[in-house]
């Protein structure tokens, strides 16, 4: 470990420029095998995997993509695909046009393999490398009590592939080092959680291998830009922050990736900050927090792409923010007569975004039951069900809602569309609190299940007397 960590110290002394020029590139591809499935083109950055959306081949399975390109890594995957890593990449450089043919069996999740005709050097080097990150992961994830012995293994076989994979392209040996070093630190914080996305379910604090995971009490793991250079890079900051946290708290509760307000000032360098809060602040639904964790770092948003996304994020929550009039939705119960948010002036409306396919939206409908009930005697609350099944499906939803005997107000919408569309819900299940005015007491409240949603309830209510 030592030998590795002097040898990208060394590398590192190097100072990265990412290449500013950007030009076309073009990728011709060919899906043999059921080709219905789009196939989506991912672009690494800002230590993440950006996708560039998908192309859907045509009857012969062909499609092409034309892309801005600034040269480094591309990883193709099929709609649908599984699994957190990539299994087929492509080094691309401006003014390249590449055939790529993609091989898919009837079952596949992921193509089961990707012919790139005359790759370039750096691409054969990344596929090497890329193939065994992927086995070891594999191996790892399925038999953890072989991680410790196969990971100093998979250490050294990093150590050499970057002594015997150099290329004429300086910007490619730098990059690639910075790559490696921040995957191997991705994989030994990732080991600690099991590989988790969920990071309070799993985690190995067995006494006896612990000083295998010291390498990740060093500080100066967050403030390295090369982590921006590995589309792990992202995924390993919050493993290592959720690693402190749980060595600081001996606990795996509240281990959460996305409050990143404790995290955020223990990062001194200003790329990889800004490109930790532009990750962040997605996830973001609440303009109060929006104010309180991003807004003071606004200053760090110098670049254009990165006010841009400043803005349009302040923007959309802006919308949102506490007092705001709600959107005034318009949509048909079970027996077709259409309400409006208007209608229930005078009430605090409390509104279940839900559809019969969303399990954990199901788990709640019975809790938020019990909790309508406790307010049967009142008339100034609401509660509001509204399904994205889809209207197009609203028989079906309609024999569901009955089945259920549910005893809130049903209404039915697209995923697409209204409520959804306005506040930008991407997953559901979803609550929302309106006060006695039709203004937003919050688009994000907890649970039903969270002894905080009756309390905000309650606190809605009194206020509003």
């Amino acid at each position: 470990m030592k030998k590795l960590l002097a040898f990208l110290l060394l590398c590192a002394c190097c100072v990265f420029e990412v290449h500013s020029a950007t030009g076309k590139a073009v990728i011709n591809c060919k899906v043999y095998g059921k080709s219905q499935s789009g196939l989506f083109l991912y672009q690494l950055k800002d230590g993440d995997a950006h996708s560039l959306g998908f192309q859907r081949p045509d009857e012969n399975g062909t499609c092409k993509f034309v892309v801005n390109v600034k040269e480094g890594a591309y990883f193709f995957r099929k709609a649908g695909g599984k699994g957190s890593g990539f299994k087929h990449v492509i080094y691309l450089k401006e003014g390249e046009e590449k055939k790529v043919d993609f091989y898919l069996g009837s079952l596949s999740l992921d193509y089961d393999s990707c012919i790139i005709e005359k790759p370039n050097t750096e691409t054969l080097y990344l596929k090497d490398y890329m193939a065994a990150f992927n086995k070891y992961s594999e191996t790892v994830w399925i038999k953890k009590d072989q991680s410790y012995a196969k990971y100093k293994a998979f250490e050294q076989y990093s150590t050499s592939f970057l002594q015997k994979h150099k290329t004429k392209n300086v910007h490619f040996n730098q990059w690639l080092v910075d790559k490696v070093g921040t995957d191997l630190k991705y994989l030994l914080a990732a080991n600690y959680f099991g590989f988790g996305r969920r990071l309070n379910t799993s985690y190995d604090s067995t006494a006896s291998v612990q000083d295998f995971y010291k390498p990740l009490l060093n500080k100066n793991i967050i403030n390295n830009p090369a982590l921006l250079n590995s589309e792990n890079g992202m995924q390993m900051l919050h493993y290592v922050f959720a690693f402190w946290k749980f060595n600081k708290v001996k606990s795996g509760k509240d281990l959460n990736p996305f409050f990143f307000a404790e995290n955020t000032p223990l990062i001194g360098n200003a790329d990889v900050k800004v490109v930790y809060l532009a990750d962040r602040m997605k996830n973001i639904t609440k303009y109060e927090d929006f104010v309180s964790n991003v807004q003071p770092y606004k200053a760090l948003f110098a670049s254009a792409e990165m006010k841009k996304a400043y803005e349009k994020r302040y923007e959309d929550l802006y919308l949102f923010a506490k007092g705001t009039p709600g959107y005034n939705f318009e949509l048909k119960d079970v027996n077709d007569k259409i309400h409006k948010l208007s209608d229930f002036k005078g009430k605090v409306v409390i509104i279940d975004m839900w559809a019969m396919w969303c399990a954990p939206c199901l788990k709640e409908k019975p809790i938020m039951g019990k909790i309508e009930q406790g307010y049967h005697d009142r008339n100034d609350i609401v509660f509001i069900g509204v399904s994205v099944d889809g209207i197009n499906r609203s028989d079906i939803w309609k024999g569901f809602v009955k089945k259920n005997g549910f005893s809130s107000l049903e209404l039915i919408s697209d995923a697409t569309s209204s409520i959804q569309q306005y506040y930008k819900i991407g997953g559901i299940p979803r609550f929302l609190v309106f006060d006695r005015k039709g203004n937003i007491v919050t688009v994000d409240a907890p649970m039903p299940s969270n002894p905080e949603f009756k309390k905000l309830i309650d606190r809605t209510l009194a206020a509003a007397n």
